[in-house]
């Protein structure tokens, strides 16, 4: 599944937030969903639950509010995965614009030379002593990111809700420009942050709030696990009794995720160092997600590297990255000067459950139960609530 950028994906919708908040939508917005009343609302509160899924409902019981209210299925982006899917609500720009094309990106811009970066905590692939970037945080921000943030442009004012570990980061300070910004300490938190910023005397007219927990624990644990289970009835039954409790009816609250889940068991995890040849065709360290992989290969290595990758064909699907950001998988708009050299040579598109790493020396081999990035439905459709509270 691909993502559905004519009217039924996470850039539409946040085309239709930007028009309801007098702002200039890039595109026409969603399709199928009616927003002709969103233009009403005092404060229109976008809520992602980062991680959760059209998949992931089935977790909650057939009365709980997020099924209750879930009227429609959105797609993510490509690659479904945070640093693409969150920097596009955050810029209301698809991946191909905003050029941020998952957890590892590689960057050939100035002072960092087809460097790899972990672009949200903005740090690079590869042993501490070896890696140290010259460039500060905001600077390396400054030269890779070019999209502004959405906040800057709307005509009310803006808020933005976000953990407290994370609310005054580099990228977030970045992407929430033109925002106020307040921290969080968790879900319930959360909740009574929005409170007090809808309950203000002069409330304000977007607000977007950010829970990555569920994630988190599924990373780790997996996504269909007792503990994820658990954390998403919580905040389910917090938000349902939240939204129970608001005395106003001024308020449109959508809720929504940046990707789903699936998992990723341990013997359908392939090592590139397994595969010598393969890794000897490599001009770097492989980047974005073990779903939705981008490999850069050496000058006149091209059709070495094709060949070899046919040990894997029951692994992966393999296309010519250019193939795909013409085909426009990374969205809509004029693309990001970048983009090409971010995405390499080659993207290995991860069939079923199976995903790819590489560990460059140094490294720690981090072990994921939980994965996203890829095409697979689950990976892809993220819900849709709308409810005026």
């Amino acid at each position: 599944m691909w993502p559905d950028f004519e009217g039924g994906s996470i850039v539409d919708l946040m085309d239709s937030v930007v028009r309801a908040r007098g702002g200039t939508a890039a595109g026409q917005g969603l399709r199928e969903v009616v927003t002709s009343g969103w233009r009403d609302a005092r404060t229109v509160l976008l809520l992602v639950l980062d991680g959760v899924g059209m998949a992931q409902l089935d977790l909650l019981p057939d009365d709980s509010f997020l099924r209750r209210h879930c009227a429609h299925a959105l797609t993510s982006v490509f690659p479904s995965t945070t640093a693409a899917a969150i920097t596009t609500f955050m810029t209301a720009r698809a991946p191909a614009v905003h050029g941020l094309t998952g957890w590892h990106v590689r960057f050939d811009e100035p002072g960092l030379d087809g460097r790899v970066l972990a672009i949200l905590p903005v740090t690079p692939r590869g042993p501490r002593d070896a890696s140290e970037l010259a460039l500060a945080p905001d600077d390396v921000l400054t030269r890779v990111c070019r999209t502004p943030s959405m906040f800057a442009s709307l005509p009310g004012d803006s808020c933005v809700v976000s953990p407290a570990d994370i609310v005054d980061s580099p990228f977030n300070l970045r992407h929430s420009a033109g925002a106020r910004r307040i921290g969080h300490d968790g879900f319930s938190d959360m909740l009574d942050q929005i409170d007090r910023a809808l309950r203000a005397p002069s409330p304000p007219s977007y607000l977007y709030a950010y829970w990555p927990d569920f994630d988190h624990c599924a990373h780790q644990l997996g996504a269909a696990s007792d503990e994820a289970r658990a954390l998403l009835r919580a905040a389910d039954a917090s938000l349902g009794s939240w939204v129970q409790a608001q005395p106003r009816s001024d308020t449109l609250l959508l809720v929504t995720a940046d990707h789903g889940f699936i998992d990723g068991p341990p013997q359908r995890l392939i090592e590139m160092e397994e595969f010598p040849f393969l890794a000897d065709c490599l001009a770097g360290p492989l980047s974005g997600e073990r779903r939705a992989v981008f490999c850069h290969v050496k000058p006149g290595r091209l059709r070495d590297f094709e060949r070899g990758l046919q040990a894997l064909d029951h692994a992966c699907t393999v296309w010519r990255s250019a193939d795909l950001q013409a085909a426009g998988r990374f969205g809509p708009g004029a693309a990001h000067p970048g983009l090409l050299s971010r995405i390499g040579d080659f993207t290995l598109e991860m069939r079923d459950d199976w995903t790819l790493r590489d560990t460059m020396p140094g490294e720690r081999g981090h072990r994921l139960v939980g994965v996203h990035g890829g095409t697979h439905a689950d990976e892809m459709r993220v819900p849709l609530v709308q409810l005026v509270i």
